[in-house]
């Protein structure tokens, strides 16, 4: 029963994912990416470290239930650790070339939140199913 209930979840996510883009209620009409193009603009090491942690997260939950909540923390670690390298990436350019226009902070700010944004999804899953499976007690 639960794997089912965690099978429906995980499908509305994306159904919602896809609607929303589709529809454009939360994503405005003048940033139409797509979800590769955020894989590549948030960096392809982290988004992949990132996303073999939600597979952790999937498989854990079937196999190894107390170890959900440890990969959705590393997901989360590694959210953490790709807005600090980012970051410091973007000082750095910013310290070579100090004329750069606000638009360019702003833009390397935005790709720098990229892979965050993904491992709190990521640590949110997580944390749903392991709700999920909690014992009930009474």
């Amino acid at each position: 029963m639960k794997k089912y209930i965690m099978i429906i979840f995980i499908a509305t996510i994306f159904v919602a994912t896809a609607f929303a883009q589709e529809t454009e209620i939360f994503i405005p009409a003048e940033s139409h990416t797509s979800i590769y193009q955020l894989y590549q603009e948030g960096g392809v090491i982290f988004m992949s470290l990132i996303t073999l942690s939600l597979v952790g997260v999937l498989l854990a939950a079937w196999k190894m239930p107390s170890c959900v909540k440890e990969f959705g923390n590393i997901a989360l670690a590694l959210g953490f650790i790709s807005i600090a390298m980012g970051l410091r990436q973007a000082f750095t350019s910013l310290q070579q070339a100090p004329d750069v226009s606000a638009v360019v902070i702003y833009g390397s700010a935005k790709v720098a939140l990229i892979a965050p944004i993904w491992s709190c999804i990521v640590y949110i899953i997580s944390l749903i199913i392991r709700i999920i499976q909690k014992p009930k007690t009474i």
